[in-house]
């Protein structure tokens, strides 16, 4: 159906038959030809670029059932958590060898870059057919990072990290175990204290992002957006600090 989608809050998407229009910047050549990269490794569940119009871009529309807060209780499901942790590694070491000279990307680089992050690798930017993975969307914010930048962030949405489950989430109590389904199906030797440790540093890294897009796009809601993630980020060191005291 044309016309806008929901789900977005820091871009204006609209559908246009089996194309998808979304704002554009500086940054967009740099993920069109990241995006065409991809799809000639082989990457073929990811959107593909079709043009820049001026102020928006055009890409392939994702088939598949992408979704919407509040999540539905099939998310938590643990083959979630297998098929995006075994996407997430097609998607990164597809990443090797992408040209970087001239490149200008969104969100800020982060050390060491060992691959192209997604940066916000997420049930709410993934496409699903029957509760199984089949595609993901939105890689503007993509940018060199850590492998397990990604892989943290998405433990965060999907075990899930925190400190108020969602309904019909499982509880921290089964955190530690999910976490390492996760990095068992990518292929990580990280282990718990490794995506605690980052997964508290991107939450602080997101709310700091947050605040500024709540000035920038003239959108207050953000600013709540920000708080939650502060709060998520206040509980998960606190288990660091847990973990440290009873190690």
């Amino acid at each position: 159906m044309d016309g806008p989608m929901p789900g977005g809050n820091m871009n204006a998407v609209e559908r246009d038959a089996d194309t998808v229009l979304r704002n554009a910047g500086p940054w967009t050549p740099t993920v069109h030809r990241y995006l065409l990269y991809l799809d000639r490794a082989g990457i073929d569940w990811i959107p593909k670029p079709m043009a820049i119009e001026g102020d928006r871009e055009r890409l392939s529309f994702v088939e598949g059932e992408v979704p919407l807060y509040p999540l539905p209780d099939w998310v938590w499901n643990e083959p979630v958590l297998i098929d995006g942790a075994r996407r997430l590694r097609q998607l990164h070491d597809a990443s090797a060898g992408f040209g970087m000279d001239g490149a200008l990307w969104q969100s800020p680089s982060k050390i060491p870059a060992e691959v192209i992050c997604h940066n916000d690798f997420a049930p709410h930017n993934l496409a699903f057919e029957g509760g199984r993975m089949i595609g993901a969307i939105d890689f503007d914010m993509c940018s060199p990072g850590p492998r397990l930048w990604d892989i943290a962030y998405f433990a965060t949405r999907v075990v899930p990290l925190t400190r108020d489950a969602p309904p019909g989430a499982p509880g921290m109590e089964r955190a530690r175990a999910r976490v390492q389904i996760i990095l068992d199906a990518y292929g990580s030797k990280d282990g718990w204290d490794d995506v605690l440790r980052v997964a508290v540093i991107r939450l602080w890294d997101l709310a700091a992002l947050s605040r500024a897009k709540a000035v920038e796009l003239d959108n207050p809601g953000l600013n709540d957006d920000a708080q939650m993630y502060m709060r998520d980020a206040e509980y998960l060191a606190s288990l660091q600090s847990s973990d440290v005291d009873h190690g």
